[in-house]
């Protein structure tokens, strides 16, 4: 089992500098593994292996495969982590802001790249838990955070009566991505595609405005 790793901000993938032609091969390599087969089943053999390098220029550029595996996942949180302003804007009414929220996190979740890194780090919890606290900061719970803020100025403002509105940004988020991040976590597969993702995210925006609509009389 792994020792407690060095803190995630410290050991990120760098971007102040490019990587060089041999530290993307390992990078690489090692990502299409630790998703394919988690941390514990993947050695450095392996990955220099997929790398076509030898197990010296691994350890030459990268000190353990704990580190490796931990720069590797950090990228790809901030990766998921991602927000196109532009595309939901919190000035926007509930309709729009909703279904533009909905479909982001329908995005990510049908996303077979981040299904691999959600399946990975929820597999890897108890070896690497701040890994999942960072996930969840840079993703899902920034979502619910950002939700949260937009519907307690809605309901301040009278345009939807929300009392609780970290429990019902939470709520939404459940709605839209339950239909097809649960069956994807337990089956690997999901009955609905990326082509569903306007249906799912305007039925479910529908569905909450109705319940939260301040009642008339």
């Amino acid at each position: 089992m792994a020792t407690a790793t060095a803190p995630l901000s410290d050991t990120a993938i760098s971007a102040d500098r490019p990587l060089s032609p041999k530290e993307s091969q390992i990078i690489e390599a090692a990502r299409r593994l630790f998703l394919e087969h988690g941390y514990e089943e993947t050695s450095m053999d392996a990955i220099a292996a997929e790398a076509g390098v030898s197990k010296r220029t691994v350890y030459s550029h990268f000190r353990s495969k704990e580190m490796l595996f931990v720069e590797i996942m950090e990228a790809m949180c901030q990766h998921f982590g991602l927000t196109p302003q532009e595309a939901i804007d919190p000035a926007s009414p509930p309709e729009r802001y909703l279904c533009a929220s909905a479909k982001f996190v329908l995005a990510k979740v049908m996303d077979p790249r981040m299904q691999s890194v959600m399946r990975t780090i929820a597999g890897e919890a108890a070896i690497f838990p701040e890994m999942g606290q960072r996930f969840w900061a840079l993703g899902p719970g920034n979502m619910t955070a950002k939700i949260t803020e937009y519907l307690r100025a809605q309901d301040a403002a009278g345009v939807l009566s929300v009392p609780d509105p970290r429990l019902a940004a939470g709520m939404f988020q459940g709605m839209v991505a339950g239909p097809t991040f649960l069956p994807m976590l337990f089956t690997g597969s999901s009955p609905w595609t990326p082509d569903d993702i306007d249906y799912i995210a305007r039925t479910a925006t529908a569905a909450f405005l109705a319940a939260h609509r301040p009642k008339q009389g």
